[in-house]
């Protein structure tokens, strides 16, 4: 038996208010299901946040349903739980994929299904807030486990949450807080792809997201999807299988040094030999009186700017501060975050708005930013 793990696909994602960059998450998430559909696997996992926005447009709805029909043309299901960006606003709406699960998606948001032999159990998103509430982790996947009715079959376990390996301000542990019940555990919302993690003879899987979606990302870190081989009770084999994203490229430079970073730069990007136009995020360390546009106008006229799909520029003209790695890490670790701490005491609420901060770090302009909230009334729930 074999089978496809995918996660945080974020389709109809209209970055930059560039169409082209929406059409991105959708070839990327099409060529994970045609590699599934090559590789004639038995089924797709996919954990959680399938779309961008709770309240995707007609179009990427439509996109959806054409996957899903792929899929159901060549017999292979998959079985999906909601991510954070997928999610209704509490009993006022329904996510979108209830929509697609109309049509042959396998939707569970607490729930199990056995298929072919296999138990599969998904667990929708679940804020950081109500594991500060007694909500305990292990006591719900125990009971979620409990569903199955035969539990010597191969039981593969689907989360998007947040633990503590990847997310510095949880306190949930994979080793400790997801029982040994479950055979291979596949996490979703951590877009940094992770080598498979072997613990006490089961497998935790964190296979990013399909496209990149923040410049914090590590560009060197392929994006892609795991390939899985299971035999009875054990896995033979997990093997990744590359995406072809689109690039992005991040620089930090002296002002006084552009000209050779420039040379430089376009050798890199005829080696890459890249298919698609990468998005470059260049951030300029000078004392000058320069501006963005300044930076833009050397890039037009050294026949470079045309060769990026989107390019963010950054002056910074306190350079000292920069080129000082232990000022400039202190300067990031000491963040809107960090000051929550000092002036709000109550812990609910200041989780609450720590949630809310790290969404806003993630956009680069404000009308980004609006856009998300407008279409995710449910972040200001408690």
């Amino acid at each position: 038996m074999r089978f496809l793990h995918i996660s945080d696909t974020h389709l109809g994602y209209q970055q930059y208010n560039i169409k082209e960059r929406e059409r991105d998450y959708f070839d990327v998430f099409q060529e994970a299901i045609d590699k599934a559909i090559e590789k004639n696997v038995d089924f797709i996992i996919h954990t959680g946040d399938f779309f961008h926005s709770s309240r995707p447009s007609n179009e990427s709805i439509l996109d959806g349903l054409y996957l899903i029909k792929k899929l159901k043309d060549h017999k292979i299901p998959m079985f999906v739980i909601p991510g954070n960006h997928d999610r209704g606003s509490g009993t006022r709406d329904r996510n979108a994929l209830e929509i697609l699960s109309e049509f042959g998606l396998r939707l569970l948001n607490n729930d199990f299904i056995e298929y072919n032999g296999v138990n599969i159990f998904g667990l929708k998103y679940i804020s950081p807030i109500h594991f500060k509430r007694n909500v305990v982790l292990k006591d719900i996947l125990y009971d979620l486990y409990e569903k199955a009715t035969d539990k010597n079959n191969f039981n593969i376990l689907m989360l998007h949450l947040e633990f503590a390996s990847v997310f510095s301000s949880s306190e949930l542990q994979t080793i400790s807080d997801v029982p040994f019940e479950y055979d291979y555990v596949g996490i979703g919302h951590y877009h940094q792809r992770q080598e498979p993690i072997k613990e006490e003879g089961r497998y935790v899987v964190y296979p990013g997201s399909t496209e990149y979606t923040q410049f914090n990302e590590k560009s060197y870190v392929e994006k892609g999807c795991y390939l899985v081989e299971v035999g009875g009770k054990s896995i033979e084999k997990i093997e990744f299988v590359p995406l072809n994203a689109r690039k992005f490229l991040s620089y930090s430079v002296d002002y006084s040094e552009i000209d050779k970073f420039l040379e430089d730069m376009e050798k890199d990007l005829n080696s890459l030999n890249l298919n698609k136009k990468p998005i470059l995020s260049l951030n300029i360390n000078t004392q000058e009186n320069i501006s963005n546009k300044d930076i833009l106008r050397i890039l037009e006229s050294k026949n470079l700017a045309k060769e990026f799909l989107h390019i963010k520029i950054d002056v910074n003209r306190n350079k000292k501060d920069i080129l000082d790695d232990t000022t400039s890490s202190n300067s990031e670790s000491f963040s809107a975050v960090e000051k929550l701490k000092e002036v709000v005491d109550d812990e609910e609420l200041r989780i609450k708005l720590e949630e809310i901060f790290k969404i806003a770090e993630s956009y680069e302009n404000v009308k980004d930013l609006e856009e998300f909230i407008k279409h995710h009334p449910e972040m200001f729930e408690i």
